[in-house]
């Protein structure tokens, strides 16, 4: 068998390649979910989440020019105290072919239909424990132009004619408001607010986390080693700043702070990491 030939690779190297065959995988779903959807990243903070999401974190902020990271406190648990701190919430839908060129237009129908689906709401929220007084109700519609297969869903408020026009125009890049539009379905969305555990402040302690420091060693940062300090992030305090590189361990993540980043606790406890100015 012959050999393959090319450049011999060494561990540091293939490392390497798979974290930026991983960002670069992420990089596009970002920009499916804001660019192309017509948002623009630097107006954003990235939130960084879940065992792996802090690893990756800087260096997807750094390609999508976001200013900002936040990652919060047990970031690999984040989902489970979203849970414990979520609404409940039940979602209705009933499908409804309108072609409507004015908000006005067939307002009292929809009106009608809406109120089937507040009743029915208003029902199952009440087997969950909840007075109808208690609720939160979104009504919005899922809207698109006449003859397209896709849609939009905008706030059943105001003038949501011009709201889908608008929509369209920021998701798409143009709007036609010459053209008649559908409403395709209508949703009702009803909350009932839970009690929420509470999340408590951080100690104030110094700028320099000299206390969580665990390790100082050498660590490869995009090709380059550079002498890095390792943080254990149970120790650390509000108004701590760490300068990057530099990395952060915890039971549920690891937070790698390439050079030129810098990082401070803010008093939940939520390290913000921003690009050294």
């Amino acid at each position: 068998m012959e050999r393959a030939r090319g450049p011999m690779r060494n561990v540091e190297q293939f490392a390497q390649g798979i974290l930026d065959v991983a960002n670069s995988v992420m990089g596009k779903a970002i920009r499916v979910i804001s660019v192309e959807r017509g948002h623009d990243p630097r107006d954003y903070t990235l939130v960084a989440f879940g065992g792996a999401g802090a690893l990756h974190a800087c260096d997807l902020a750094s390609a999508l020019e976001i200013p900002r990271v936040l990652v919060p406190c047990f970031p690999g648990a984040l989902s489970a105290l979203g849970i414990l701190r979520a609404d409940v919430a039940k979602d209705l839908s009933q499908t409804i072919r309108l072609e409507v060129r004015s908000a006005s237009q067939f307002r009292g129908k929809l009106l009608k239909e809406f109120a089937a689906l507040v009743r029915e709401g208003h029902a199952q929220m009440r087997a969950e424990g909840f007075a109808p007084g208690s609720l939160r109700i979104d009504r919005t519609l899922d809207m698109r132009y006449s003859g397209q297969s896709y849609d939009l869903t905008v706030p059943f408020a105001g003038d949501y004619v011009a709201a889908f026009h608008r929509a369209h125009e920021q998701r798409y890049g143009y709007s036609d408001r010459s053209r008649s539009c559908e409403v395709a379905n209508i949703r009702a969305r009803f909350s009932g607010s839970v009690p929420k555990p509470g999340l408590p402040k951080l100690r104030v302690g110094n700028s320099y986390p000299e206390g969580a420091v665990i390790d100082k060693t050498n660590v490869l940062f995009s090709g380059r080693r550079y002498p890095t300090t390792i943080y254990d992030r149970n120790k650390l305090q509000a108004e701590n700043r760490i300068f990057g590189p530099a990395i952060v361990t915890e039971y549920s993540a690891t937070t790698a702070i390439p050079p030129q980043w810098t990082g401070h606790i803010d008093s939940y406890g939520n390290l913000i990491l921003e690009p050294r100015r």
